[in-house]
């Protein structure tokens, strides 16, 4: 057995072995290839798959044998709050939680470090796909798709001028894969880029700070990882620096922004127009120019297979006792 800090988890020295750790996966199986399957059909897996599972009615996950979970929220009833503490506590056998999601601030990281458990993400998957959804829910602002969609599909010449893309500028918030991705694609389009983030980057494009960037900016793309401190952080000042025909697109979590002073704004024509993703809510919620697409922009062929590849790697390291893409 090899300790890895506050866990005991075993050591294959030969894959072919049987493993003692369970493997269970929410996520379904058609996206791993064959390959994959081998190497996973080596240890003890089970898949629960379906849509809108409810966790509560999955009674292995409340056993105490020990078991490594795969999952992703868009199969859960309850989605990005399908982990409270209360019910992690319960869930006695779990060691790792493995995420087919790159982001992990729905999950409090630190409490499940505290109780031994192992969170992991996948980077880099869904980058092609998030990025080039970034740049259709900039020109669904753009040509004044939700006021169209509102006035039963019908033009408004006098009141829905569209604009162009070419020649604006678009200030980028956290250059990391997608975002790069998406300042390659705007600049391809012609429009001037800038960004603001966290650490320094080696980039062809120009950082600024987050005031600098408000203040140039006609499209604010938001593809931040989005950690719990940022919560908040782009708050009234830095939004009102924006002028009244900016628009934000965001494919992260939007509860980095004041999100009601936007959606005032946008509604009283201060403001250009907001498009995020979302479950539950609807374009007709809102007023103005504010576009609401479900939560799809990772979800492509490719971005699924790459999941369930970086997903195999990473429990497999994790049951080696090495785990890769650890968060926690």
């Amino acid at each position: 057995m090899q300790s890895h800090g506050s866990l005991i988890l075993p050591t294959l020295v030969v894959e072919s072995k049987k493993s003692n750790m369970k493997i269970k996966i929410i996520f379904p199986k058609i996206f791993f290839r064959s390959e994959q399957l081998k190497r996973l059909e080596k240890h003890d897996v089970e898949f629960i798959e379906g849509n809108d599972i409810d966790l509560e009615k999955v009674k292995s996950l409340f056993s105490s044998e020990e078991y490594i979970l795969i999952v992703n929220p868009a199969y859960l009833k309850d989605n990005w709050d399908a982990f409270p503490i209360e019910r992690v506590k319960r869930m006695q056998g779990l060691k790792a939680l493995c995420l087919t999601t790159s982001s992990y601030s729905w999950i409090d990281v630190g409490r499940l470090a505290k109780m031994g458990i192992i969170v992991t993400n996948i980077p880099g998957a869904p980058t092609e796909a998030v990025a080039e959804f970034n740049i259709y829910m900039m020109f669904s602002l753009l040509r004044k798709l939700p006021l169209i969609v509102k006035n039963n599909w019908k033009m408004d010449y006098d009141n829905y001028l569209n604009k162009e893309a070419v020649g604006l500028t678009a200030g980028i918030i956290g250059l990391g894969r997608i975002g790069e991705r998406v300042a390659e694609l705007c600049k391809g389009l012609g429009l001037d880029v800038y960004y603001w983030n966290r650490t320094k980057k080696n980039t062809l494009f120009k950082a600024v700070s987050l005031e600098k960037l408000f203040d140039v900016a006609d499209i604010i793309f938001s593809t931040l990882a989005t950690p719990p401190e940022l919560k908040g952080s782009i708050h009234q000042k830095l939004l009102s620096q924006l002028k009244e025909t900016a628009i934000i697109v965001s494919t992260s979590d939007t509860h980095v922004f004041d999100e009601k002073y936007i959606l005032d704004k946008v509604a009283c024509g201060k403001l250009g127009g907001y498009a995020f993703e979302s479950n539950e809510k609807k374009l007709t919620d809102y007023q103005g120019n504010v576009m609401v697409f479900p939560e799809q922009a990772y979800f492509t062929a490719g971005t699924q297979f790459n999941r369930a590849k970086i997903a195999t790697e990473t429990v497999l390291s994790i049951i080696k006792g090495k785990p890769k893409n650890k968060v926690n």
